[in-house]
């Protein structure tokens, strides 16, 4: 595999990225037991939560994102 991008890192490229990563929490959560999606959810806020409370907030806004595509896989 090769360690050049193939996709050039712009505005447009991290949105896709940070989309596909929603997507990707999204079908996970779907896939997990009721139980389990609450779960899942909870603990990607607390990720949030610490990000924050360290100071990294571009960290702690995609772990809100995730957070969210994780709340609209449960319901």
């Amino acid at each position: 595999m090769s360690e050049q991008n193939s996709i050039p890192l712009n505005a447009d490229s991290l949105n896709a990225i940070v989309n596909a990563l929603g997507a990707l929490v999204f079908a996970t959560v779907r896939q997990l037991p009721a139980d389990r999606q609450e779960a899942f959810a909870i603990d990607l806020a607390r990720l949030a939560r610490n990000e924050e409370r360290q100071g990294n907030l571009m960290t702690e806004t995609l772990l809100l994102d995730m957070h969210r595509a994780a709340r609209a896989a449960a319901n």
